[in-house]
Order: C-alpha cells, then structure tokens, then sequence
C-alpha cells in the first residue's frame, strides 16, 4: 500500500459553483422548475453506496493482502482512487448527517456518540439533503438501508410519562415495548428528499430489527433473536429479519428498485443512496464464510464486494451503466477485527446456544488491542489475523486518530473520470452536496451545506487544484474537534464525562491536546503539542473560524474550469 501523500498545495479559489455551462454542458434551471423529460440524457445517474464500518486497508485495491476484493479493484482501475479522503466524524450518526447535508455534524446537538434506537431525527425537517437537491433536479430518488440519522415513532399506551427521557433519548435495550409499531413512522428518509426507502432504522446491532418501507413497519418485532456480537439480548425480532442476511436482503432490494425504475421510466435520472449493512458487527457470513484469511469480519467485506457486483450486474442489465456516477467510500473507520470474548463464545457456546456453523473461526491467533481500562470487549482483544483494517494508520472506528478518520473512496463515471488514476487531494465526505449541486450546475445557498466545496474539477481531472485547504471533523467517541491543514493534525482534548479512547493504553490519551505532522509521523507517535505551540495555536485558530464562519475553508486562487464534460455523450 502507498504512503498517504499529504501535499501542501498552493492555494485556490473555490468558486460557489462550478457551472455545467461553462464546461459545455447544457445548464439546467435551478431547484428544478424544469420538466425532467427535459433533461433526458443531459445528467447522469448517480449511485452512491456506502459501507458501514469498512477501514481504509480492507480493501485489496487499498493494500489489503488477507481480504480479496476483485470487484471493487476493478471499480478503482477503471476510474478513480482518493487516498486522502475523511469523513466529518469517526462514527455512523455524525457521519450521515455530514453526507447527506453537507454539514459538519458538530454543528447540530449530537456533540458525541451515535444516535440511539429510538432518538429524534438529527437532519432538521427544512434542511436541503443531496435527496432534495436531486429530486428538485427531477430525479428519482431512492435510500435503501441503513438510516441511523433518527426517526419519530409513534409510543403506545404503556410508554411512561417522561418518554423523551426514558425512550427517546435512552440507549436501554427492550424500549420496544413502548413503540406502536402499527403506526407510520415519521421523520425519516420520505420526508428528507427521498421518494422510496426500504432498510433498517439503525445499525444491525441495534433495536428494533424490523424492515421499514417508506414509512411503515412491514412486521413488528415478535420473535426471539439469538444473542450475538454486539447486541442485547433477551429480546425479539421481526419474523422476516434473519441476522445473518441483512446485507443480503438490502442489496437484493436495491437491485430490485434499479430494475423497477429502469423497465418503468428509464428516461428519467436515477439517485440511488445504498448505505449498506456490512460490515458492522456481528459479522455473520453465509455463502462467503470462509473467504478471506480475515475472520468473520473479512468474510463479510467478501460479501460487501459481492454487494457491489450485484448492483453493477443490475445497471449494466438495465443499460445504464455507462451513464451512471458510481460513488463508494465508508461512512467511518473500522473496527480492528473480530472481538475474542464473542470469538471464544461463538466456540465454546453462550446461554445454551450453539454456533458451530462458525466453529472453524479459531487458530493460534493471539489477541491484539488489549485495554484493561475499556469494558469487556477491549479487556479481551481482537483478533486480526495479520491483517491491518486500517492499513499503515493509527487508529479505529471512533477515534480522533487517522484510522478512524480516512477512509475509501472510489469514483467511477465511464468517459468522464479518467481510468486507473489515484488522486491525493484533500477531500471530506460533507463535500458531496457541493459537489452534485455543482454537477447539476446548481448553487448552493447560504444556509446549505454549510461545510460542502465540491471537488467535482478533481474527479474529472487529478491534477486540478486542492479546492479546500482545511477540514474540520470530530472524534466519534468524545466530539473532540480535529484541525487538518497541510499535513498538520491538532486534536483538541476531550471533555469529561465522554466515550473514551478504548483501542490503546499505552497513549497519552484524550484529555491533553495532541499535535501531529502527518507528513513524517503518518502514525501519529509523536506528539508535538509542548514543542511547537505556535503550530497548534494555529490551527486551534483555524478550529475557531470555521466554527463562527462556514464557508471559510476554500483555497483563494480561482480554478480552471474549461474541461468540457458534456453528459450527452
């Protein structure tokens, strides 16, 4: 796997937007007053699929030896590869929102953590989403499953008094028993642009395992779940939820929405969002069990690639492939790999259960990550087979540290992003918005994706200039905000009372600020805060200004803009 390339580059400007018109392309009106049969042909479809939990080394394209991924290698030789791409936070929630509204999630009252089963929604009501801003643009748009951004759900008769505290708001497993679940579900992706949502309302690990379409529960929860990794226990299932193919249900259904589009209105343009289930714990392969040389763990991105085939194999049959924007990148860092306390259970037995099906899932593996100051799971370990989730960087699901933080991402448009090209520009996946807007030669107003520059000139060209010169994320687990400029990383200690840093023990931790120069310590070893505290004022500065004015991370020389990318080819 390549070093990660950190340049400083010089600065740009980055224009509000970069119009289709001034790149040959016909410009649409904005906010879509035009009739989309109008604008046959003139826009692409766009596929954006993000995995859940995938780290920065866990693809082969990426330098992974253990996991193979051949169809997602192939995606990356035929298009684009971004080795310096973040996310806004380290975890799911925060992470979402920053895709799909081009804000940093900082910004909104999820400080730290993830939102839990039943909590409110996080992306406000009037909030413009990539949804809305393309279905304004007449697309059809579609969100098949994992949400994780929050949901209004209707309480029945035994929901106590105080029910923002004790059900919203609360993370206690069996809040279930509180929940009508013959009631519409409110809040969700149908009331934040999206004309079609299948999926699941959070994690896989999490309540309530049910399938949601639009805005009905298809089976309310009735059946007893067997435990898991990283699940309550002692709790129901719908009849039609099986653990094990949850990715596999997702990934059919898209497939499903692909083909029912295409056969009934193929003229017009397509937006499909496909936040996978896998490869968030538990881990439970099926037909890839066995796979990789990765675990349980690296089966299942086995399985993620199958996922990915199966909607290539559906826009090819559909023959829309070759007009489609295919975007995949991860919605965080991952996890080191499988945790020994489920390993050992998953072998020995657990309350009366058996799991030989993954009996063959031991060896003479020692654990890894172990932290006696974390709770059970990080006092046991994991198991990482030899293989590196987060390639050579420091740092997991969560953390402020790299790891955490950089993750894949792969773009592919035929004719329109150059093949086998690797871009090492600094990109954010808040950037999104921008960036679609900007391809629909649109502009974003100023209570829109606040933090969002569009790095569309970038896809079509690796070496156009760096269009932001900072980036801003969070660390998931305590909300401590993070500076990124030039290779220079500045993480500001955490408050108290927050998720603490579990992976290591043998860091200074995250109640002191932590000062790093990527470029030669891409492993963060060495903290420089007591020794250059002018370079960490400076960017504790820049943290300052972004927080009171969005807008202000863009380079300051105008950009090129006179490649021609006409979508009517």
């Amino acid at each position: 796997m390549e070093q990660k390339t950190i340049k400083k580059i010089s600065s740009v400007l980055l224009p509000s937007v970069c119009t289709l018109g001034a790149l040959g392309v016909p410009t649409m009106a904005l906010r879509g007053t035009e009739d989309f049969s109008k604008k046959e042909k003139q826009v692409p479809n766009i596929v954006l699929i993000l995995a859940d939990d995938l780290g920065y080394g866990d693809l082969s394209c990426y330098g992974a030896t253990k996991i193979q991924t051949p169809v997602l290698d192939q995606m990356a030789s035929e298009g684009m590869r971004f080795t310096n791409a973040y996310v806004c936070s380290s975890l799911s929630s925060p992470s979402r929102y920053g895709i799909l509204t081009g804000r940093y999630s900082w910004r909104t009252r999820l400080e730290y953590g993830v939102l839990n089963s039943y909590d409110k929604p996080l992306i406000e009501p009037e909030r413009t989403t990539i949804a809305s801003l393309l279905k304004s643009h007449g697309y059809y748009t579609a969100c098949v499953g994992k949400w994780h951004l929050g949901l209004d759900w209707a309480l029945n008769d035994k929901a106590p008094a105080d029910s923002e505290k004790k059900v919203f708001s609360s993370a206690k497993n069996n809040l279930q028993a509180y929940i009508d679940f013959s009631k519409p579900v409110k809040g969700g992706p149908v009331e934040r642009g999206f004309d079609y949502f299948f999926g699941m309302a959070g994690s896989n690990n999490m309540q309530p395992w049910v399938y949601i379409e639009n805005d009905q529960v298809l089976q309310p929860p009735s059946e007893y779940q067997k435990p898991y990794d990283f699940i309550a226990e002692n709790v129901t299932r719908a009849p039609d939820w099986d653990m094990k193919t949850v990715n596999q249900v997702i990934t059919r259904k898209a497939v499903e929405v692909i083909n029912k589009h295409f056969a009934n209105n193929e003229k017009q343009p397509f937006f499909l969002y496909l936040p996978t289930s896998a490869i968030h714990r538990p881990c439970l392969p099926t037909f890839t069990k066995g796979k990789s040389q990765a675990g349980l763990r690296g089966d299942i991105v086995v399985e993620l690639d199958w996922s990915i085939n199966e909607i290539i194999k559906a826009l090819k049959a559909n023959h829309a492939y070759e007009n489609t924007l295919l975007i995949f990148t991860s919605d965080n860092g991952p996890r080191p790999g499988d945790p020994v306390l489920w390993i050992n259970r998953y072998r020995d037995g657990y309350k009366g259960e058996n799991y030989e099906e993954y009996q063959e899932y031991f060896g003479n593996f020692k654990p890894e990550y172990i932290n006696e100051k974390g709770n059970v799971i990080w006092k046991n370990g994991w198991l990482t087979y030899n293989h590196r989730s987060s390639g050579d960087f420091r740092g997991f699901k969560q953390d402020p540290l790299e790891g955490g933080l950089i993750v894949p991402f792969i773009v592919h448009w035929p004719g329109k992003v150059k093949s086998e090209t690797v871009n090492n520009n600094l990109i954010c996946s808040v950037d999104i918005l921008a960036t679609f807007a900007d391809l629909m030669g649109d502009q974003l107003k100023e209570n829109e994706g606040e933090d969002s520059y569009s790095f569309l000139s970038n896809m079509l060209d690796a070496k156009a200039p760096q269009v932001r010169k900072t980036v801003i994320p969070a660390s998931g687990s305590s909300g401590a905000l993070i500076a990124l400029q030039d290779g220079w990383k500045y993480i500001e200690p955490a408050k108290s009372g927050r998720w603490p840093e579990t992976y290591y023990d043998d860091i200074q931790g995250d109640k002191v600020p932590r000062l790093f120069n990527l470029n030669n310590d891409v492993s963060e070893s060495v903290n420089l805060y007591d020794k250059m505290p002018d370079k960490a004022a400076e960017l504790v500065k820049i943290i300052d200004q972004v927080k009171t004015n969005p807008k202000s991370e863009a380079n300051s020389i105008r950009l090129n803009r006179t490649r021609n990318i006409n979508t009517n080819n």
